[in-house]
């Protein structure tokens, strides 16, 4: 099922380049027109971004605030060919935390725009809210790829917040895994990234350091 729309989305921001992909703030939305074209596309693919199901929310562990989250992207060609989002979210502890999710369409793994685009959203999200503690990964034990991100960032699989979750199409058990790092080594590690391999507008040469968003609407 489609997302219904009740707004126009503004546009998405040019942001920098990385290669040859042009990349883009989005609108401060969870789907917006862009990476529901993406999204919903390979939706077996994509089945962790488009959502577990309510047991596996309920299992999570958190829940999100009313902040909507950021989110990144890059084009090839004039199509979107990767996202990511970071979303402000509360444990049940109480403790202010992001989680990230992303997508990315197979013909363009491996070059690192997932990492770049995945670093680019937390910074967006730690600069408004540096009071959050914590950065989650949640993903099915199948997706090795998401696994393999979080690692790559430091994270480390907590297996105690791992669940078990009921698949809502067939009753059949998905197994979650949970990752997390400490917010501040996240963003030093996001501070890296960015500045290694993102290439402002204007592609002026040399890293680019800290970024600094423009404000999406």
């Amino acid at each position: 099922m489609r997302i219904s729309w009740n707004a126009s989305d503004p546009a998405p921001v040019p942001v920098g380049q990385f290669d040859e992909f042009p990349l883009f703030l989005e609108a401060r939305r969870l789907f917006s027109r862009r990476t529901q074209e993406l999204v919903w596309a390979n939706t077996r693919r994509f089945a962790d971004v488009i959502g577990p199901g309510h047991d596996a929310v309920n299992k999570a562990g958190w829940h999100t605030t009313s902040t909507s989250p950021f989110c990144f992207t890059a084009s090839l060609h004039g199509q979107v060919v990767a996202a990511a989002w970071a979303m402000h979210i509360r444990a049940v502890e109480a403790s202010e935390g992001c989680n990230l999710a992303y997508a990315l369409l197979d013909h363009v793994e491996g070059r690192g725009l997932a990492k770049l685009l995945t670093a680019m959203a937390f910074d967006a999200l730690f600069l408004e809210n540096p009071q959050i503690e914590f950065v989650n990964v949640q993903s099915r034990d199948s997706n090795e790829r998401a696994s393999g991100l979080a690692r790559s960032f430091g994270m480390r699989e907590i297996p105690k917040k791992g669940f078990g979750a009921v698949r809502p199409d067939s009753g059949s058990m998905i197994s979650y895994r949970t990752y997390r790092l400490d917010a501040p080594t996240f963003a030093a590690a996001a501070k890296v990234v960015i500045a290694q391999r993102l290439q402002p507008p204007d592609e002026a040469p040399g890293a680019c350091g800290l970024a600094r968003y423009p404000e999406s609407t």
